[in-house]
């Protein structure tokens, strides 16, 4: 008997080795122990989701984030007093704040926030809390990149604990709709003066995970946060893996090496969908594609050599041959399915001649040489699509010498407004509302003014509608703004992108939004 006791724990010894040495060099990503409850023929599930992504985070300070892929690492860490109840109705609701109301002038909102909340830090969420925060996104000293889009707000003054007034210079109407961007994010005031200018790698929101260990162009892992107000994570650890190529995000979901990818190709979905193991879907997004022009200086300082590059591109054939039909024609900078978004602009379509002889009406009858800047892997085919504009821009005479960039060096780059006089970017819309992007893009001092537009009727449509709290009244006065950005052209507007995922094996709980946020907060493996 004692020998078959000895025998029969060996075998459990050498069973154990063998799993704990079947990968080399540490576990896997996703791997996890077994579980010591569960019976001999069941298989542990996996706590471990890999999110293959094109592009790093920027930073982890959602006040100095301008751009969505880290807004969408940041909201995994972080909340803000409201969000969207639903990625098809975006109504705002509640978050960290449990309600509001507006006073009669429109002035001053009331939010009620919700108690018993901690940061990650242990510092608590209170008002406060939401005070400091907005204090340092309006401080002019510290240079918040999206400050401009908060210029309406006066000051917030701490009604009890937890009692905030947001006070407003003007009626603004959306203000629940930014107040869910992630610039809007509230952070512990605690992390943000003891770290100041470090808190990105000492972040400490209220979300579902918390900031673990982060190597810069190659990973990041979020640790579930198990002291959650709401519903805890089913995950124990999300990462997100920097894969730059296209191919090879693609090739990890296949093999395993992720869980999890978006942007994914078009002309790849047929082949992950015979894989076998793996998802695709596709969702409706809010994100122009476009040509941005940077038009304080020749050649495109002259309306007509502008008008001449939109009719030189052949938007059709890049939606039908590089997208396979996955995206839609872009007729202005504000994709159609955002409400407030205008559906009726000029149509600018493909006319190689029309742009030929606008050019020689402009004085440039043999076209003229640029710097084209483009990203790769931010994008859906960014880079095919950036060297197929190439060649078309050369049909009518315009010699685009095309620069491939990392995204964050290419951000860095555009402020300048130096280093290139086109670039291919994309913008998408984190507020569900168009003012957000209209004033951000387009006002004279708004962050990602790229192109040097400076017209005073933008700024002053821009200001109006704000200020305009009758929806249809400011939906008319939008729609005004819409044409005026038309008519002065900064952009070539090109394709409005939808969202194309691909999941792994038992992949289940994972919310695409609209504004290109993916919730994994809900994530689990089935």
């Amino acid at each position: 008997m004692k020998r078959m006791r000895y025998l029969a724990l060996v075998m459990v010894l050498v069973m154990l080795l063998s799993v704990g040495c079947s990968s080399s060099g540490g576990e896997a990503p996703g791997a996890e122990a077994p579980s010591e409850a569960g019976s001999e023929a069941s298989t542990p599930a996996k706590t471990t989701l890999v999110y293959g992504v094109g592009v790093d985070a920027t930073t982890m300070d959602p006040h100095f984030a301008n751009n969505t892929p880290t807004g969408n690492v940041s909201f995994q860490v972080h909340e803000n007093l409201t969000a969207f109840d639903d990625p098809k109705t975006m109504k705002p609701v509640g978050k960290l704040a449990k309600d509001w109301k507006i006073s009669e002038d429109g002035l001053t909102w009331t939010f009620n926030l919700r108690e018993g909340i901690t940061f990650h830090d242990g510092a608590p969420f209170n008002a406060e809390a939401v005070k400091k925060n907005f204090d340092r996104i309006l401080n002019p000293d510290l240079g918040a990149p999206r400050r401009s889009n908060f210029k309406m707000i006066d000051r917030l003054e701490v009604v009890d604990e937890y009692t905030v007034n947001i006070i407003t210079n003007v009626p603004y109407a959306a203000l629940p709709q930014l107040l869910t961007c992630y610039n809007a994010s509230i952070l512990s005031p605690k992390a943000t003066e003891e770290y100041g200018d470090q808190y990105s790698a000492h972040a400490a929101g209220t979300g579902p995970f918390k900031l673990g260990e982060w190597i810069p162009g190659e990973s990041m892992t979020l640790d579930r946060n198990d002291n959650y107000w709401g519903e805890k994570p089913s995950l124990e650890k999300l990462v997100f893996k920097i894969i730059p190529e296209d191919a090879s995000r693609v090739m990890a979901v296949q093999t395993g090496e992720v869980d999890y990818i978006s942007n994914v190709p078009p002309f790849e979905i047929e082949n992950l969908k015979s894989s076998g193991d793996v998802t695709v879907e596709m969702h409706e997004g809010f994100r122009t594609i476009y040509l941005g022009m940077v038009i304080n200086r020749p050649p495109f300082d002259n309306i007509k050599v502008r008008q001449a590059l939109n009719y030189a591109i052949d938007r059709d054939a890049i939606i039908n041959d590089f997208l396979e039909g996955s995206a839609t024609y872009a007729i202005g900078p504000e994709a159609t399915s955002i409400p407030g978004a205008s559906s009726d602009l000029f149509k600018y379509t493909y006319d190689p001649e029309k742009a030929k002889a606008l050019l020689a009406e402009a004085g440039y009858p043999d076209g003229f040489e640029i710097r084209f800047v483009s990203p790769h892997g931010r994008y859906i085919m960014d880079r095919q699509i950036a060297e197929a504009i190439q060649a078309q821009l050369s049909k009518v005479g315009i010699k685009a010498n095309l620069q491939i960039l990392d995204f964050s060096l290419l951000l860095n780059m555009l402020p300048t407004g130096k280093d290139a006089e086109l670039m291919l970017m994309g913008k998408g819309s984190p507020a569900s509302d168009p003012d957000f992007d209209l004033t951000n893009y387009f006002t004279t001092d708004g962050t990602n003014n790229w192109y040097f537009i400076s017209d005073p009727k933008i700024d002053e449509l821009t200001e109006k509608q704000r200020a305009t709290m009758d929806l249809n009244e400011r939906y008319e006065v939008l729609q005004e703004l819409q044409e005026k950005v038309q008519e002065e052209l900064p952009w070539a507007s090109l394709h409005y992108e939808r969202q194309i995922v691909a999941l792994g094996k038992g992949v289940a709980g994972v919310t695409v939004w609209p504004y290109e946020y993916i919730d994994f907060s809900k994530a689990k493996f089935e």
